[in-house]
């Protein structure tokens, strides 16, 4: 009798301290910071099949899933618009798996999508005033793509084209 609740007990215990990545790599979702100069830009997050996740006004710290990829749209009137791409890398915790949890631990960090970071986690633009009427002049802005920690991961001089 003892043996026939221990099996099932042990397999349940298995499955749930497995998943690393869910459990210590800070689950589901991840909060994302937007800022901008100037301050204030408007912000709107779209997912790549387009459903809007977020919106709001810089400075932000925001909470989107882990398992999609993001665009992050700037707007400020004068100003032009900008565009920051949001990717999915691997989360680090998802190796623990093969030491606690191996096979149903990865299945669940892969279909919860914990098993993701999203990148960069600190987004920074610094947006252009427009040329006005002189559209012949080419604008540029700098991204800043930086980790958690606040290090800049890379840092681009991007040509700003105006969206229609």
């Amino acid at each position: 009798m003892l043996r026939r609740i221990r099996l099932p007990l042990v397999a349940v215990a298995t499955i749930a301290v497995s998943a690393c990545a869910t459990i210590a790599g800070g689950g589901t979702s991840q909060g994302v910071s937007v800022s901008s100069a100037p301050s204030g830009a408007s912000f709107v997050v779209k997912s790549s099949s387009g459903l809007q996740m977020a919106s709001g006004a810089t400075p932000q710290t925001i909470k989107l899933p882990r398992k999609n990829e993001y665009q992050i749209e700037f707007t400020v009137p004068g100003y032009n618009p900008q565009s920051v791409p949001l990717t999915k890398g691997l989360n680090g915790w998802v190796w623990g798996n093969f030491i606690i949890g191996w096979i149903p631990g990865f299945i669940v960090d892969f279909a919860t999508g914990s098993a993701h970071k999203l990148e960069p986690a600190v987004v920074q633009v610094t947006l252009q005033r427009g040329t006005g009427a002189n559209d012949a002049d080419k604008v540029f802005g700098v991204v800043k793509q930086m980790d958690a920690s606040g290090r800049v991961i890379s840092e681009q001089k991007v040509e700003l084209v105006p969206t229609k």
